[in-house]
């Protein structure tokens, strides 16, 4: 696009006004920017990983706590986007957080959401190596696992620092994939494959007996972990033409399409599950697999670790966008150590090539350490979504004292009366996701208390950490 497009030229008089020289180039379209949002959420990995889990805490029941958490996040979505709207800059939440209410709120805001991605990029990656292990029939060791992962992040950083039109096309990449994986496990599984009776959607197969709202909350934490990446959107907004508008409509597609797609792949799946009674009781290790199997047949099968193992390296790539940007954009406001470096872009490749560097080499570093330190590497994955899910609430935090302030959204996509009622319920319901989330739930009665109480540990020490070095800023 020409630097004489009068949507860019007003795109960059729009970034000048909140201080800030363009340095990136603007070439992401709509569904580029689209795309990176969905291939981050990657409802067919997430599905396809957490199946097992959702069975046999509450049976296939369980589906029914899809919609609820999509609505949830839905709302969160309309609030983000009304923000986005009005600031479209790099690094996403963490400019939210301080144009809302400050300096330092914003630099914990941004603090909780890069130890977060830090936490995604790593699992991400980990989440590959069996994929591929399946796909060439080896076996998975730990060994093998992460040397897959060290790779994928490795290529993924590569392909970032190659520039931001083929970081688009990858992503868009993992669209495809995703709607392939999209037309199989839900679109012709449910049409062609299907074994078990829509009224096995209202049954539990005794999974939860006898403490049903609970094993439900427990089974709601599918799609907890699935449904969120609508705000990487956002994380390039520099690099968006027409950010104003087309980050917001690209949140929301996200959302609708992420989610949209999760809830037809769960249909499939449960309905084509060949021994419902066996996957709910664990009989059956791997009921995705199983039902995979059943309805395309082992070579099938192996096509779609293929699809799946793509939608994850995708979503790898994308979150290592979203860390680059939002190092560059703390590092541009010296919020951070090695400001200047952070904050650098190379004028050929339109790139903060040391901010991709430092997001490729830490998560690098969580799988080294969980080569021999396994445990160590599972507490940082596992903060992850619970980091990502403090972000949000700080963000509707901050939206609400803004209000309360007397903030009017005033970007081209704006709730009108909506916004604020809108913006208590998406508040509430992230604070209830945050406390279902880190709620210690023993796996085993012989589990020790510090490992059933590690996540909300982890959290409250890792936000502490943040507050007193927010509080050493000027």
């Amino acid at each position: 696009m020409s630097g004489n497009d009068p949507v860019i030229q007003s795109d960059d008089s729009n970034l000048e006004q909140f201080g800030y020289k363009p340095e990136f180039h603007r070439v992401l379209g709509f569904f580029a920017d689209f795309s990176i949002g969905y291939s981050y959420m990657s409802p067919l990995a997430g599905f396809y990983a957490l199946f097992s889990y959702a069975l046999t805490t509450a049976g296939p029941s369980f589906f029914w706590t899809m919609p609820l958490v999509l609505l949830g996040h839905t709302i969160n979505a309309l609030i983000f986007a009304e923000i986005s709207s009005q600031y479209p800059i790099a690094g996403g939440v963490y400019q939210w957080g301080r144009r809302l209410v400050g300096d330092r709120w914003g630099f914990l805001t941004g603090w909780m959401y890069f130890l977060a991605l830090v936490g995604v990029a790593a699992g991400l990656a980990a989440g590959v190596a069996p994929y591929l292990a399946a796909l060439i029939g080896m076996e998975a060791t730990n060994t093998f696992d992460t040397c897959v992962a060290l790779a994928i992040i490795v290529l993924s950083a590569s392909l970032n620092l190659i520039g931001t039109k083929v970081l688009g096309k990858m992503t868009e990449l993992g669209v495809w994939a995703g709607l392939i994986g999209l037309a199989v496990c839900g679109v012709y599984m449910l049409l062609f494959a299907r074994i078990q009776p829509f009224h096995v959607l209202f049954e539990n197969f005794g999974a939860g007996e006898g403490h049903r709202t609970g094993a439900m909350l427990a089974a709601s934490l599918l799609g907890i972990w699935i449904f969120f990446g609508h705000e990487a959107c956002g994380d390039l907004a520099e690099e968006v033409h027409d950010a104003s508008r087309e980050v917001p409509r690209a949140m929301l597609t996200t959302m609708l399409a992420g989610g949209g797609s999760a809830l037809l792949i769960a249909l499939g799946m449960i309905l084509a599950v060949p021994d419902m009674a066996g996957a709910v009781s664990g009989a059956v290790a791997n009921p995705a697999d199983a039902a995979l199997r059943a309805a395309i047949g082992p070579v099938g099968a192996t096509a779609m670790f293929g699809c799946l193992m793509l939608v994850a390296f995708s979503a790898t790539i994308s979150v290592i966008a979203s860390t680059s940007r939002l190092l560059f954009s703390m590092g541009r406001d010296r919020m951070i150590p090695f400001s200047v470096s952070m904050s650098h872009v190379n004028t050929r490749t339109g790139l903060p090539t040391a901010a991709v560097l430092a997001a490729t080499v830490l998560p690098c570093i969580v799988l080294l350490v969980g080569g021999f330190a396994p445990h160590i590497a599972e507490a940082v994955i596992n903060f992850a979504t619970a980091g990502i899910y403090t972000t949000f609430t700080m963000v509707l935090i901050a939206a609400v004292v803004a209000r309360l302030a007397g903030w009017k959204p005033s970007g081209p996509f704006h709730l009108g009366r909506f916004g604020w009622p809108l913006t208590v319920v998406a508040l509430c319901f992230e604070i209830g996701a945050l406390f279902n989330l880190v709620w210690p739930r023993p796996s085993s009665p012989d589990q020790s208390l510090i490992s059933v109480m590690l996540i909300p540990i982890v959290l409250v020490s890792v936000f502490c950490i943040g507050v007193v070095f927010a509080a050493r800023r000027s």
